[in-house]
């Protein structure tokens, strides 16, 4: 049926990508549709054990996933209970709010006005990711790694990430500790031996292999980001537009004790299928660090695809201070965080 469905929208949209949504599948089907878990309740036990269901479903080969945001069916959802269900599922591949509750009701982002404010941030935030995911989407469809994946695939080494653990990664580099308590404002998390992480919100290093007691405010979800990480982000929209997304910046984690680390990042219009014809550019971006500098370059490996931004501004956690090269102009904004940029490579 996916199959068909897929076909068929080639056959009547030649030159449109078609979108497919499926309840179930079989080996394969990850080729034609994605897909969610299931019409799950609505509590917090369910939003704590949908995500190893969403990582099996990624280890099995179907990365494109989600969960029923706020549950489908049952009670309707706590304000607590949807803030939290909404902070986990933007880090999912796919994102959505719907349901059936036994009251006739809906979950809507507006439905309670007490954390109205919480969740718009929270939206604007994942649009904000969808360079990075779509980075991750492409990387997934080349090489077969899941988009969302356990500890332990990163962190083999480590026995600690062998045992079940709800946390997970968003691609290589971008931990994320939910919560699935209510009331929960602290929580123990552990952190994979091997790197040292950083604290997304505070800039805060702390080193692997051991578990650290954590802040986790009603606004936002405890992350950390691995050494050396490089994360695309676009601009707050309300919705996807190509006449909004006109920048990028590209968040940076230098690790304290050195290091490298490269990404790459893929653009094309993201509706048609000219992608397929060579319609696509790719940057890779690089970091380089040691105890006393940091280098960022910008190298461009495909260029099919016009950008709609001409440099790339990158940012540094608060604290940064070491030299800085690489850039053509340097600023320190009033929290004390560095703004690098860089040109796009002549080609573009």
């Amino acid at each position: 049926m996916a199959q068909a469905s897929f076909e068929a929208l080639e056959e009547t949209h030649p030159t449109q990508r078609p979108f497919v949504i499926t309840r179930s599948g079989c080996p394969g089907i990850q080729r034609f549709a994605q897909t969610w878990t299931g019409d799950n309740d609505c509590n917090w036990h369910t939003l704590q054990y949908n995500i190893p269901m969403g990582l099996g479903l990624g280890l099995s080969g179907m990365p494109n996933i989600g969960h029923d945001v706020g549950g489908f069916f049952g009670d309707k959802p706590s304000p607590e209970l949807f803030v939290r269900w909404v902070q986990n599922g933007i880090f999912h591949p796919r994102f959505t709010i719907h349901s059936w509750h036994d009251d006739g009701s809906v979950n809507e982002p507006w439905m309670y006005p007490e954390v109205l404010p919480i969740i718009r941030e929270t939206l604007e935030f994942r649009y904000q990711m969808l360079p990075y995911l779509y980075s991750l989407f492409v990387e997934t469809h080349q090489s077969g790694l899941p988009i969302i994946r356990p500890l332990v695939l990163e962190f083999p080494e480590d026995q600690e990430c062998h045992d079940a653990s709800f946390d997970f990664l968003l691609g290589s580099h971008w931990l994320i500790a939910s919560i699935w308590e209510d009331q929960c404002r602290r929580r123990p998390v552990y952190l994979p031996e091997g790197s040292m992480w950083c604290h997304f919100e505070t800039g805060t290093w702390y080193k692997g292999g051991q578990t650290i007691d954590c802040d986790a405010p009603l606004t936002s979800l405890p992350t950390f980001v691995r050494e050396n990480g490089l994360i695309p982000m676009g601009p707050k929209m309300r919705y996807v537009s190509p006449q909004h997304d006109t920048s990028r910046s590209i968040l940076a984690f230098p690790s304290p004790e050195g290091g490298t680390h490269t990404f790459t990042l893929t653009e094309d219009d993201g509706n048609t299928t000219g992608y397929k014809h060579g319609e696509v550019t790719t940057l890779q971006l690089s970091m380089s660090s040691s105890k006393e500098h940091i280098q960022i370059d910008v190298q461009l490996t495909q260029s099919g695809y016009v950008l709609p931004y001409r440099e790339l501004e990158w940012i540094f956690p608060q604290g940064e201070d070491r030299e800085l090269r690489g850039a053509t102009r340097v600023t320190l904004d009033e929290d004390g965080m560095i703004h690098a940029y860089t040109p796009i490579p002549s080609g573009q």
